[in-house]
């Protein structure tokens, strides 16, 4: 089998967790690591694709020629990022933990705590 059996295909991959903004400090997220979008990259890579790879914020880095890497921090970034590469893919991998909730409004400044919103379950 040829190394480069993908050579001249182009590939989009998400990887990684999305982060959905509550006010300018706090944001509900996930503890994706993105090394299944990372390591899916990889091995197209190996096979000679072009990657666009769309990204949350993580901890691990790739790097090859024929990667492009976009990262992105919320959901609405990520669909964005897709969408820009989507028309031009010959195959597209979903492997990012896109967060499944986000508030209705973002806060513009920092929500202070007081009892009246916070319950303790213990």
């Amino acid at each position: 089998m040829s190394a480069h059996i993908l050579r001249h295909k182009k590939v989009l991959i998400t990887a990684g967790p999305t982060r959905e903004a509550i006010d300018p400090v706090r944001y509900i997220s996930n503890h994706s690591s993105g090394k299944m979008g990372y390591a899916i990259a990889d091995a197209f890579l190996q096979q000679g694709a072009q990657v666009f790879l769309v990204s949350g914020p993580v901890c691990i880095s790739l790097q090859h020629p024929n990667l492009d890497l976009v990262k992105v921090n919320s959901a609405n970034e990520m669909y964005l990022a897709c969408c820009h590469f989507f028309e031009t893919t010959d195959v597209a991998v979903f492997a990012a933990a896109v967060a499944d909730y986000r508030p209705e409004k973002v806060a513009e400044h920092k929500i202070k705590k007081t009892a009246m919103h916070l319950q303790s379950k213990w």
